[in-house]
């Protein structure tokens, strides 16, 4: 049975509401992993808690379980002279540096007259993440 430490194997894909596959390692190497580690979204580390190899599950994890909620706090007004000029569109993806130094992507959600505003919450946030987990081994 899987808890905290164990070495987890397991093939998983996770899809939007709508179905489409947003991530998938079927066909490919198992994900390897150390329940209790961070490395997943919280909510499929509950859900792997207490799996046995072999079991299979298949849920919707709601946006504060997966990616997190959209928080307005992750939009920011950027000086339009800031910007490079092919970023001056909406739509446009630009990186940008986290509050520990790493490296976030935004996406530019509106032009103001001298600033655009840019979502830094993570592209799937305040989304509904469906999975299937299938675990494969135990150690």
């Amino acid at each position: 049975m899987i808890e905290d430490g164990k070495i987890v194997s397991l093939h998983y894909t996770l899809t939007l509401k709508d179905g489409e596959v947003i991530e998938s390692n079927i066909g490919e190497e198992p994900l390897e992993y150390t329940l209790g580690s961070g490395e997943l979204m919280p909510g499929l580390e509950e859900v792997l808690a207490g799996m046995s190899e072999g079991e299979e599950r298949t849920g919707i994890l709601p946006p504060e379980k997966g990616y997190g909620l959209s928080l307005s706090e992750a939009f920011f007004e950027i000086p339009k002279d800031h910007l490079p000029a092919e970023a001056w569109k909406e739509g446009t993806t630009i990186r940008g540096e986290g509050p520990n130094g790493e490296q976030i992507d935004g996406i530019v959600v509106k032009l103001k007259e001298k600033c655009a505003v840019v979502d830094f919450n993570h592209l799937l946030a305040g989304k509904s993440i469906g999975y299937t987990l299938k675990v494969l081994g135990i150690r």
